[in-house]
Protein backbone atom coordinates (compact mmCIF):
# COMPACT_ATOMS: atom_id res chain seq x y z
CA UNK A 1 0.00 0.00 0.00
CA UNK A 2 1.30 3.46 -0.94
CA UNK A 3 2.54 5.67 1.92
CA UNK A 4 -0.01 8.41 1.25
CA UNK A 5 -2.82 5.84 1.15
CA UNK A 6 -1.68 4.37 4.49
CA UNK A 7 -1.58 7.86 5.96
CA UNK A 8 -5.13 8.65 4.88
CA UNK A 9 -6.40 5.27 6.10
CA UNK A 10 -4.75 5.93 9.49
CA UNK A 11 -6.33 9.39 9.75
CA UNK A 12 -9.72 8.06 8.67
CA UNK A 13 -9.57 5.26 11.24
CA UNK A 14 -8.70 7.74 14.00
CA UNK A 15 -11.61 9.95 12.92
CA UNK A 16 -14.06 7.01 12.95
CA UNK A 17 -13.01 6.05 16.48
CA UNK A 18 -13.32 9.68 17.63
CA UNK A 19 -16.78 10.03 16.05
CA UNK A 20 -17.93 6.87 17.79
CA UNK A 21 -16.69 8.14 21.15
CA UNK A 22 -18.45 11.49 20.68
CA UNK A 23 -21.75 9.75 19.83
CA UNK A 24 -21.33 7.58 22.96
CA UNK A 25 -20.56 10.61 25.15
CA UNK A 26 -23.15 13.15 23.99
CA UNK A 27 -26.17 11.74 25.89
CA UNK A 28 -24.20 11.70 29.14
CA UNK A 29 -23.16 15.34 29.44
CA UNK A 30 -24.78 18.55 30.71
CA UNK A 31 -24.94 21.36 28.10
CA UNK A 32 -23.52 24.08 30.38
CA UNK A 33 -20.56 21.93 31.40
CA UNK A 34 -19.89 21.09 27.76
CA UNK A 35 -19.98 24.77 26.82
CA UNK A 36 -17.48 25.64 29.56
CA UNK A 37 -15.06 22.86 28.57
CA UNK A 38 -15.38 23.62 24.84
CA UNK A 39 -14.52 27.28 25.47
CA UNK A 40 -11.59 26.30 27.73
CA UNK A 41 -10.23 23.95 25.02
CA UNK A 42 -10.56 26.67 22.38
CA UNK A 43 -8.62 29.11 24.57
CA UNK A 44 -5.93 26.55 25.40
CA UNK A 45 -5.43 25.64 21.74
CA UNK A 46 -5.51 29.26 20.59
CA UNK A 47 -2.62 30.07 22.93
CA UNK A 48 -0.65 26.94 22.04
CA UNK A 49 3.11 27.41 21.87
CA UNK A 50 4.69 26.42 18.56
CA UNK A 51 7.73 24.34 19.36
CA UNK A 52 10.51 22.83 17.24
CA UNK A 53 9.54 21.85 13.70
CA UNK A 54 6.17 23.64 13.97
CA UNK A 55 4.80 21.25 16.60
CA UNK A 56 2.21 23.10 18.71
CA UNK A 57 2.05 22.32 22.45
CA UNK A 58 -0.94 23.53 24.48
CA UNK A 59 -2.51 23.14 27.91
CA UNK A 60 -5.49 21.25 26.48
CA UNK A 61 -4.46 18.18 28.47
CA UNK A 62 -4.98 20.21 31.67
CA UNK A 63 -8.51 21.10 30.54
CA UNK A 64 -9.16 17.42 29.70
CA UNK A 65 -8.01 16.28 33.14
CA UNK A 66 -10.23 18.83 34.85
CA UNK A 67 -13.19 17.67 32.73
CA UNK A 68 -12.44 14.03 33.60
CA UNK A 69 -12.54 14.73 37.34
CA UNK A 70 -15.66 16.92 37.18
CA UNK A 71 -17.77 15.11 34.59
CA UNK A 72 -16.04 11.88 33.69
CA UNK A 73 -14.60 10.78 30.34
CA UNK A 74 -17.78 11.75 28.46
CA UNK A 75 -17.35 15.45 29.31
CA UNK A 76 -13.69 15.36 28.30
CA UNK A 77 -14.50 13.65 24.98
CA UNK A 78 -17.21 16.11 23.94
CA UNK A 79 -15.28 19.11 25.25
CA UNK A 80 -12.33 18.19 23.02
CA UNK A 81 -14.44 19.25 20.02
CA UNK A 82 -13.60 22.85 20.95
CA UNK A 83 -10.25 22.40 19.20
CA UNK A 84 -11.82 21.92 15.75
CA UNK A 85 -12.27 25.61 14.79
CA UNK A 86 -8.79 26.46 16.06
CA UNK A 87 -7.17 23.67 14.05
CA UNK A 88 -9.19 24.58 10.96
CA UNK A 89 -8.02 28.21 11.12
CA UNK A 90 -4.42 27.40 12.06
CA UNK A 91 -3.61 24.86 9.37
CA UNK A 92 -1.94 26.34 6.26
CA UNK A 93 -0.49 23.12 4.81
CA UNK A 94 -1.54 21.65 1.45
CA UNK A 95 -3.05 18.76 3.46
CA UNK A 96 -5.17 21.14 5.51
CA UNK A 97 -8.26 18.92 5.66
CA UNK A 98 -6.28 15.81 6.61
CA UNK A 99 -4.33 17.73 9.25
CA UNK A 100 -7.48 19.26 10.78
CA UNK A 101 -9.33 15.93 10.83
CA UNK A 102 -6.44 14.12 12.48
CA UNK A 103 -5.68 16.78 15.10
CA UNK A 104 -9.36 17.13 15.97
CA UNK A 105 -9.81 13.35 16.23
CA UNK A 106 -6.85 12.48 18.40
CA UNK A 107 -8.03 14.66 21.30
CA UNK A 108 -11.34 12.80 21.93
CA UNK A 109 -9.49 9.45 21.65
CA UNK A 110 -6.82 10.59 24.15
CA UNK A 111 -9.45 12.04 26.48
CA UNK A 112 -11.45 8.79 26.43
CA UNK A 113 -8.33 6.73 27.22
CA UNK A 114 -7.36 9.01 30.13
CA UNK A 115 -10.93 9.28 31.43
CA UNK A 116 -11.61 5.55 31.41
CA UNK A 117 -8.29 4.96 33.17
CA UNK A 118 -9.31 7.41 35.90
CA UNK A 119 -12.74 5.81 36.33
CA UNK A 120 -11.43 2.25 36.45
CA UNK A 121 -8.65 3.04 38.95
CA UNK A 122 -10.97 5.06 41.16
CA UNK A 123 -13.47 2.20 41.18
CA UNK A 124 -10.74 -0.28 42.11
CA UNK A 125 -9.09 1.89 44.76
CA UNK A 126 -12.31 3.26 46.20
CA UNK A 127 -11.00 6.79 46.69
CA UNK A 128 -12.74 10.16 46.62
CA UNK A 129 -11.24 13.33 45.20
CA UNK A 130 -8.91 14.79 46.44
CA UNK A 131 -7.49 11.93 48.59
CA UNK A 132 -4.24 10.20 47.65
CA UNK A 133 -5.99 7.40 45.75
CA UNK A 134 -7.77 9.87 43.48
CA UNK A 135 -4.52 11.75 42.94
CA UNK A 136 -2.87 8.48 41.94
CA UNK A 137 -5.74 7.81 39.54
CA UNK A 138 -5.55 11.27 37.93
CA UNK A 139 -1.77 10.95 37.54
CA UNK A 140 -2.24 7.60 35.79
CA UNK A 141 -4.95 9.19 33.62
CA UNK A 142 -2.55 11.98 32.64
CA UNK A 143 0.11 9.44 31.70
CA UNK A 144 -2.29 7.38 29.57
CA UNK A 145 -3.73 10.53 27.93
CA UNK A 146 -0.22 11.67 27.00
CA UNK A 147 0.97 8.25 25.79
CA UNK A 148 -2.09 7.81 23.56
CA UNK A 149 -1.86 11.41 22.30
CA UNK A 150 1.85 11.22 21.49
CA UNK A 151 1.49 7.69 20.14
CA UNK A 152 -1.13 8.86 17.65
CA UNK A 153 1.14 11.76 16.62
CA UNK A 154 4.13 9.41 16.28
CA UNK A 155 2.05 7.17 14.05
CA UNK A 156 1.13 9.95 11.65
CA UNK A 157 4.72 11.30 11.64
CA UNK A 158 6.03 7.81 10.88
CA UNK A 159 3.65 7.38 7.96
CA UNK A 160 4.31 10.88 6.62
CA UNK A 161 8.13 10.76 6.82
CA UNK A 162 8.99 7.08 6.58
CA UNK A 163 10.68 7.11 10.00
CA UNK A 164 10.08 4.13 12.25
CA UNK A 165 7.32 4.57 14.82
CA UNK A 166 9.78 4.29 17.71
CA UNK A 167 12.12 6.92 16.23
CA UNK A 168 9.17 9.28 15.84
CA UNK A 169 7.92 8.58 19.37
CA UNK A 170 11.40 9.04 20.83
CA UNK A 171 11.61 12.44 19.13
CA UNK A 172 8.42 13.76 20.73
CA UNK A 173 8.71 11.65 23.89
CA UNK A 174 10.21 14.41 26.08
CA UNK A 175 6.82 16.17 25.92
CA UNK A 176 5.36 13.19 27.81
CA UNK A 177 7.01 14.04 31.12
CA UNK A 178 6.12 17.70 30.66
CA UNK A 179 2.43 16.91 30.18
CA UNK A 180 2.27 14.58 33.19
CA UNK A 181 3.68 17.37 35.37
CA UNK A 182 0.63 19.47 34.47
CA UNK A 183 -1.43 17.21 36.74
CA UNK A 184 -0.75 19.67 39.54
CA UNK A 185 -2.43 22.51 37.67
CA UNK A 186 -5.43 20.30 36.91
CA UNK A 187 -5.82 19.22 40.53
CA UNK A 188 -5.60 22.81 41.79
CA UNK A 189 -8.23 23.87 39.26
CA UNK A 190 -10.65 21.16 40.37
CA UNK A 191 -10.12 22.04 44.04
CA UNK A 192 -10.84 25.70 43.31
CA UNK A 193 -14.00 24.82 41.37
CA UNK A 194 -15.16 22.48 44.14
CA UNK A 195 -14.27 24.53 47.20
CA UNK A 196 -14.20 28.18 46.18
CA UNK A 197 -16.14 30.65 44.07
CA UNK A 198 -15.95 30.64 40.29
CA UNK A 199 -14.12 33.99 40.50
CA UNK A 200 -11.28 32.14 42.18
CA UNK A 201 -10.72 30.37 38.87
CA UNK A 202 -9.04 33.56 37.70
CA UNK A 203 -6.21 32.68 40.08
CA UNK A 204 -5.57 29.54 38.03
CA UNK A 205 -4.42 31.78 35.20
CA UNK A 206 -1.18 32.28 37.15
CA UNK A 207 0.16 28.67 37.05
CA UNK A 208 -1.23 28.28 33.54
CA UNK A 209 0.67 31.34 32.35
CA UNK A 210 3.81 30.12 34.13
CA UNK A 211 3.53 26.78 32.32
CA UNK A 212 3.05 28.53 28.99
CA UNK A 213 5.98 30.83 29.72
CA UNK A 214 8.14 27.74 30.37
CA UNK A 215 7.17 26.28 27.00
CA UNK A 216 7.86 29.57 25.27
CA UNK A 217 11.23 29.93 26.99
CA UNK A 218 12.19 26.45 25.75
CA UNK A 219 11.24 27.43 22.20
CA UNK A 220 13.14 30.72 22.42
CA UNK A 221 16.22 28.82 23.56
CA UNK A 222 15.86 26.56 20.52
CA UNK A 223 15.59 29.63 18.30
CA UNK A 224 18.72 31.07 19.91
CA UNK A 225 20.56 27.86 18.98
CA UNK A 226 19.46 28.34 15.37
CA UNK A 227 20.63 31.95 15.38
CA UNK A 228 23.98 30.94 16.90
CA UNK A 229 24.58 28.40 14.16
CA UNK A 230 23.53 30.91 11.49
CA UNK A 231 25.96 33.43 12.97
CA UNK A 232 28.84 30.97 12.67
CA UNK A 233 27.94 30.27 9.05
CA UNK A 234 27.82 33.96 8.20
CA UNK A 235 31.22 34.45 9.82
CA UNK A 236 32.66 31.73 7.59
CA UNK A 237 31.11 33.04 4.41
CA UNK A 238 32.05 36.67 5.01
CA UNK A 239 35.66 35.54 5.24
CA UNK A 240 35.60 32.98 2.43
CA UNK A 241 34.60 34.58 -0.87
CA UNK A 242 34.76 31.30 -2.75
CA UNK A 243 32.27 29.12 -0.89
CA UNK A 244 29.22 31.26 -0.10
CA UNK A 245 26.14 29.08 0.13
CA UNK A 246 28.30 25.94 0.40
CA UNK A 247 27.46 25.21 4.03
CA UNK A 248 23.71 25.58 3.47
CA UNK A 249 23.81 23.30 0.43
CA UNK A 250 25.84 20.67 2.26
CA UNK A 251 23.42 20.83 5.19
CA UNK A 252 20.32 20.58 3.00
CA UNK A 253 21.60 17.68 0.92
CA UNK A 254 23.08 15.86 3.94
CA UNK A 255 19.65 15.80 5.58
CA UNK A 256 18.12 14.38 2.38
CA UNK A 257 20.79 11.66 2.25
CA UNK A 258 20.25 10.86 5.92
CA UNK A 259 16.52 10.47 5.25
CA UNK A 260 17.30 8.21 2.29
CA UNK A 261 19.37 6.01 4.61
CA UNK A 262 16.63 5.85 7.24
CA UNK A 263 18.46 7.94 9.83
CA UNK A 264 16.21 8.96 12.75
CA UNK A 265 14.95 12.48 13.39
CA UNK A 266 17.40 13.49 16.14
CA UNK A 267 20.40 12.28 14.15
CA UNK A 268 19.14 14.17 11.11
CA UNK A 269 18.92 17.28 13.26
CA UNK A 270 22.53 16.76 14.40
CA UNK A 271 23.52 16.27 10.76
CA UNK A 272 21.85 19.55 9.81
CA UNK A 273 23.79 21.54 12.45
CA UNK A 274 27.09 19.75 11.87
CA UNK A 275 26.95 20.17 8.11
CA UNK A 276 26.27 23.89 8.51
CA UNK A 277 29.28 24.18 10.83
CA UNK A 278 31.73 21.71 9.27
CA UNK A 279 33.98 24.52 7.98
CA UNK A 280 33.71 26.83 11.00
CA UNK A 281 37.43 26.30 11.69
CA UNK A 282 38.26 28.36 8.62
CA UNK A 283 37.75 31.46 10.72
CA UNK A 284 41.14 30.55 12.23
CA UNK A 285 42.89 30.26 8.87
CA UNK A 286 44.64 33.43 7.59
CA UNK A 287 42.55 35.44 5.12
CA UNK A 288 45.37 35.52 2.59
CA UNK A 289 45.19 31.71 2.39
CA UNK A 290 41.41 31.48 2.40
CA UNK A 291 41.00 33.89 -0.52
CA UNK A 292 44.17 33.14 -2.48
CA UNK A 293 43.06 32.77 -6.13
CA UNK A 294 46.01 30.61 -7.19
CA UNK A 295 47.51 27.33 -5.95
CA UNK A 296 48.55 27.06 -2.31
CA UNK A 297 52.18 26.27 -1.46
CA UNK A 298 53.02 23.48 0.99
CA UNK A 299 52.98 25.70 4.07
CA UNK A 300 49.67 27.28 3.10
CA UNK A 301 48.22 23.87 2.37
CA UNK A 302 49.31 22.60 5.79
CA UNK A 303 47.72 25.63 7.44
CA UNK A 304 44.44 25.01 5.59
CA UNK A 305 44.48 21.41 6.85
CA UNK A 306 44.22 22.70 10.42
CA UNK A 307 40.66 23.98 10.01
CA UNK A 308 38.89 20.80 11.30
CA UNK A 309 40.92 20.95 14.51
CA UNK A 310 40.29 24.68 14.89
CA UNK A 311 36.57 24.04 14.36
CA UNK A 312 36.51 21.50 17.20
CA UNK A 313 38.27 23.99 19.50
CA UNK A 314 35.65 26.64 18.68
CA UNK A 315 32.65 24.37 19.28
CA UNK A 316 33.73 22.01 22.08
CA UNK A 317 32.36 24.16 24.93
CA UNK A 318 28.90 24.57 23.37
CA UNK A 319 26.86 21.79 24.96
CA UNK A 320 24.05 21.50 22.42
CA UNK A 321 26.61 21.12 19.60
CA UNK A 322 28.54 18.34 21.34
CA UNK A 323 26.93 15.55 19.22
CA UNK A 324 28.07 17.37 16.08
CA UNK A 325 31.73 17.64 17.08
CA UNK A 326 32.90 14.40 15.43
CA UNK A 327 31.48 15.49 12.08
CA UNK A 328 33.47 18.74 12.27
CA UNK A 329 36.56 16.85 13.47
CA UNK A 330 36.52 14.08 10.85
CA UNK A 331 34.91 15.54 7.72
CA UNK A 332 38.22 15.35 5.80
CA UNK A 333 39.11 11.83 6.91
CA UNK A 334 38.97 8.75 4.68
CA UNK A 335 37.79 5.20 5.25
CA UNK A 336 41.29 3.87 4.54
CA UNK A 337 42.84 6.10 7.24
CA UNK A 338 44.76 8.30 4.78
CA UNK A 339 42.80 11.51 5.30
CA UNK A 340 43.58 14.44 7.57
CA UNK A 341 44.14 15.86 10.14
CA UNK A 342 44.03 12.71 12.34
CA UNK A 343 44.44 9.92 9.80
CA UNK A 344 41.75 7.75 11.42
CA UNK A 345 40.13 4.87 9.56
CA UNK A 346 36.54 3.73 9.11
CA UNK A 347 36.19 2.43 12.68
CA UNK A 348 36.18 6.05 13.89
CA UNK A 349 33.91 7.42 11.18
CA UNK A 350 30.21 7.26 12.03
CA UNK A 351 27.50 7.10 9.40
CA UNK A 352 26.79 10.81 9.92
CA UNK A 353 30.46 11.68 9.34
CA UNK A 354 30.45 9.61 6.15
CA UNK A 355 27.30 11.37 4.91
CA UNK A 356 28.69 14.89 5.39
CA UNK A 357 32.09 13.90 3.95
CA UNK A 358 30.53 12.64 0.71
CA UNK A 359 28.09 15.54 0.37
CA UNK A 360 30.87 18.04 1.12
CA UNK A 361 32.96 16.60 -1.72
CA UNK A 362 29.97 16.48 -4.08
CA UNK A 363 29.14 20.15 -3.51
CA UNK A 364 32.81 21.11 -3.96
CA UNK A 365 32.86 19.40 -7.35
CA UNK A 366 29.51 20.83 -8.53
CA UNK A 367 30.24 24.43 -7.51
CA UNK A 368 32.05 27.01 -9.61
CA UNK A 369 35.17 28.35 -7.91
CA UNK A 370 37.66 30.98 -8.98
CA UNK A 371 40.03 28.30 -10.32
CA UNK A 372 37.52 26.15 -12.29
CA UNK A 373 33.92 25.89 -13.34
CA UNK A 374 31.49 23.47 -11.75
CA UNK A 375 31.47 19.86 -12.87
CA UNK A 376 28.19 18.31 -13.93
CA UNK A 377 26.22 16.25 -11.44
CA UNK A 378 26.95 13.05 -13.35
CA UNK A 379 30.69 13.77 -13.47
CA UNK A 380 30.70 14.36 -9.72
CA UNK A 381 28.74 11.15 -9.10
CA UNK A 382 31.19 9.23 -11.26
CA UNK A 383 34.10 10.57 -9.21
CA UNK A 384 32.41 9.67 -5.92
CA UNK A 385 31.75 6.16 -7.20
CA UNK A 386 35.34 5.83 -8.33
CA UNK A 387 36.57 6.82 -4.89
CA UNK A 388 34.08 4.62 -3.02
CA UNK A 389 35.81 2.20 -0.69
CA UNK A 390 39.11 3.93 0.04
CA UNK A 391 37.62 7.38 0.56
CA UNK A 392 33.79 7.34 0.56
CA UNK A 393 31.22 4.92 1.90
CA UNK A 394 29.58 3.11 -1.03
CA UNK A 395 26.16 2.98 0.64
CA UNK A 396 26.27 6.72 1.29
CA UNK A 397 27.32 7.43 -2.29
CA UNK A 398 24.40 5.33 -3.57
CA UNK A 399 21.98 7.23 -1.32
CA UNK A 400 23.48 10.56 -2.41
CA UNK A 401 23.12 9.56 -6.05
CA UNK A 402 19.46 8.65 -5.52
CA UNK A 403 18.79 11.96 -3.78
CA UNK A 404 20.39 14.28 -6.34
CA UNK A 405 18.60 12.52 -9.17
CA UNK A 406 15.25 12.59 -7.39
CA UNK A 407 15.68 16.26 -6.45
CA UNK A 408 17.03 17.14 -9.92
CA UNK A 409 20.00 18.77 -8.16
CA UNK A 410 21.78 21.35 -10.30
CA UNK A 411 25.41 22.51 -10.17
CA UNK A 412 26.12 25.94 -8.68
CA UNK A 413 27.47 27.55 -11.84
CA UNK A 414 27.64 31.18 -10.70
CA UNK A 415 30.79 32.15 -8.85
CA UNK A 416 30.02 33.66 -5.45
CA UNK A 417 32.31 36.67 -5.90
CA UNK A 418 32.82 37.66 -9.52
CA UNK A 419 34.33 40.97 -8.40
CA UNK A 420 37.25 39.12 -6.83
CA UNK A 421 38.28 37.83 -10.27
CA UNK A 422 38.97 41.34 -11.61
CA UNK A 423 37.65 40.34 -15.03
CA UNK A 424 39.61 37.08 -15.31
CA UNK A 425 37.96 34.09 -16.99
CA UNK A 426 37.14 31.01 -14.94
CA UNK A 427 38.56 27.92 -16.69
CA UNK A 428 36.62 24.72 -17.24
CA UNK A 429 37.65 21.76 -15.09
CA UNK A 430 40.30 19.79 -17.02
CA UNK A 431 39.52 16.18 -17.80
CA UNK A 432 42.50 15.05 -15.75
CA UNK A 433 41.09 16.73 -12.66
CA UNK A 434 38.73 13.83 -12.10
CA UNK A 435 41.64 11.37 -12.00
CA UNK A 436 44.40 13.40 -10.44
CA UNK A 437 43.27 12.71 -6.86
CA UNK A 438 43.38 8.91 -7.10
CA UNK A 439 44.82 7.50 -3.87
CA UNK A 440 45.12 9.34 -0.57
CA UNK A 441 47.17 12.39 0.21
CA UNK A 442 48.68 13.60 -3.08
CA UNK A 443 52.34 14.15 -3.71
CA UNK A 444 53.91 17.52 -3.05
CA UNK A 445 53.86 18.31 -6.79
CA UNK A 446 50.20 17.28 -7.09
CA UNK A 447 49.34 19.24 -3.96
CA UNK A 448 50.70 22.45 -5.39
CA UNK A 449 48.72 21.86 -8.58
CA UNK A 450 45.53 20.79 -6.84
CA UNK A 451 45.60 22.82 -3.64
CA UNK A 452 43.34 25.58 -4.85
CA UNK A 453 40.80 23.15 -6.30
CA UNK A 454 40.79 20.86 -3.28
CA UNK A 455 41.15 23.83 -0.92
CA UNK A 456 42.64 21.76 1.83
CA UNK A 457 41.35 18.25 1.03
CA UNK A 458 43.89 15.51 0.45
CA UNK A 459 41.69 14.09 -2.32
CA UNK A 460 38.16 15.14 -3.20
CA UNK A 461 36.44 17.55 -0.89
CA UNK A 462 36.00 21.19 -0.20
CA UNK A 463 37.70 23.71 1.98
Amino acid sequence: MDGQVRLHVYVAATAVVAAGLVLWALPQVAPLQVLAVVLAVMIAEHFATVMRDKVAVSLTNVVALVAIVIGGPALAVVGALGAIPVYACRSKSPMRVTSTVFNSSMLPVSAAAGGLTYQLLLAQLGGLFPDWRSLLAITAAAAIYSVVNLGLVAGVVSLATGDSFFDAFRTIGPALAMQILYVGIAVLTVVVIDRASLWALLLMAVPALIARYGLRAFQELDEEYERLVSGFVKAIEIKDLYTRGHSERVSQLSVHVAEELGVGYEERRITKYAALLHDVGKVGVPLCIINKPGPLDDDEFAKMQEHPTIGVEILHDIDFLEPAIDIVRYHHERLDGRGYPHGVDEEHLSRLVRIVTAVDAFDAMTSTRSYRRALSVEEAIAELERCSGPQFDAEVVAALTACVRRLDWQPTVDFASEAALHGAEIPNAPVGELRRSRGALPSRRERRADASSARGNGSWGTS
